[in-house]
């Protein structure tokens, strides 16, 4: 009774960043041709800045909910050539984007992806997040002056 017993090899699971980094090509992002899919796993809850609690209203969360439904129904690209919903890509580096938002960018799984933005409920409020590599848009907060671009008290 002489049998080796076979080891198992243990394979270390793969992160997002490297299961899906064959998706994107130098062209247009594969998202563009994709009808919206959002989620929440960088959610920034506790954030002074953007977290959903700058929005004072029943009536503001109302509007956002109702829009986000009615981007579903359309691409990303038609989305981002809209002029109505002032989409587009924000550097992370960006002087007034909130720190909380900034300290992202250092989380090894969304590192190398592009900080994006889009309104979706009154004139100035924006919705700040990022496609990730499953090509999902992961809403980070909300931007509701539209700060980003302005002076932050």
């Amino acid at each position: 009774m002489n049998k080796k017993k076979k080891k198992l090899k243990i394979v270390k699971p793969k992160t997002l960043k490297q299961k899906f980094q064959f998706r994107f090509a130098k062209t247009k992002p594969r998202y563009r041709k994709k009808k919206p899919v959002f989620a929440f796993n960088y959610y920034l809850c506790d954030s002074k800045y953007c977290s959903f609690e700058t929005i004072k209203t029943f009536k503001s969360f109302h509007v956002l909910f109702r829009n986000l439904r009615g981007m579903s129904s359309l691409t990303w690209q038609k989305i981002i050539e809209a002029h109505q919903y002032h989409a587009h890509e924000v550097n992370w580096n960006e002087k007034n984007l909130p720190n909380d938002i900034k300290d992202l960018q250092y989380n090894e799984e969304i590192k190398d992806l592009s900080l994006f933005q889009f309104k979706a409920f009154d004139s100035s409020s924006r919705v700040i997040g990022l496609f990730n590599y499953e090509n999902v848009f992961e809403i980070f907060g909300i931007d509701k002056v539209h700060d980003i671009y302005g002076k932050r008290k």
